[in-house]
């Protein structure tokens, strides 16, 4: 999850407190996501916006293919690292929600990028025609969504998966005794439990239905993670 919404400002406070943790579990989680993303975002354009940057862990993949990129999380804390650690002289860092980008004020963009935030908003039948709404003529969307695998409202079931991604992390992806703690620190903080029991993700079957009446023709991916799902689709 690198974003959040306007409409739970609870969500706020949660993207704050663990900001720093959260930063290292996505660098853990990367290898999920990098070469998909890299493969998939053309390789050179004009404007790009970036909905829930977080930290900015993709922010210097965008900056180096266009020309303009936007970065908006409503998280102040998040938007302070990624300024930190990603800044570009092409890269414009907000304070802001999705839902606040407009294409009358902001205008439309070549690429809308956005990375495990959709879900947190809860209202895609209003957030995919926004996004949709941004794009430029034959512009990209490009978006990573968390699905729920059918348990997802189990606090039970979040806590055996800490312990299954710390193992994840420790044999498969960090190979490092202190990241694979992190995630268990991450997983098991109480904030993260209230939060990930009641912002429920679509189903894979779901995800699908609701994102292809949007982006019909869209190009989709779902072997990146059994929880994450995404989509590639150019506008006509």
């Amino acid at each position: 999850m690198t974003g959040n919404e306007r409409t739970h400002p609870g969500q706020t406070v949660y993207f704050d407190e663990l900001a720093e943790l959260f930063e290292r579990f996505a660098a853990d989680t990367d290898c999920i996501y990098r070469g998909w993303v890299e493969r998939t975002i053309p390789p050179r354009g004009r404007r790009a916006v970036d909905l829930g940057c977080g930290s900015g862990r993709f922010i210097n993949v965008l900056a180096s293919r266009y020309e303009d990129v936007l970065a908006v999380d409503i998280a102040a804390r998040e938007i302070e690292m990624a300024k930190a650690t990603h800044s570009h002289p092409n890269v414009t860092y907000q304070v802001r929600s999705l839902l606040d980008v407009d294409p009358g004020r902001d205008g439309v963009f070549d690429l809308v990028f956005s990375v495990n935030t959709i879900h947190h908003l809860r209202a895609h039948d209003q957030v995919l025609p926004h996004i949709k709404s941004l794009l430029a003529p034959r512009g990209h969307a490009v978006l990573i969504d968390i699905v729920d695998p059918g348990q997802w409202t189990s606090r039970d079931w979040h806590i055996e998966e800490a312990f299954r991604d710390a193992l994840d992390s420790y044999r498969n992806r960090s190979r490092d005794h202190n990241a694979a703690a992190d995630v268990l620190r991450l997983r098991l903080h109480p904030a993260w439990l209230d939060h990930v029991t009641t912002n429920i993700p679509l189903s894979r079957p779901l995800f699908h239905s609701a994102y292809r009446a949007v982006f019909p023709g869209g190009q989709f991916t779902f072997d990146l993670n059994y929880v994450v799902a995404a989509v590639h689709w150019q506008a006509p």
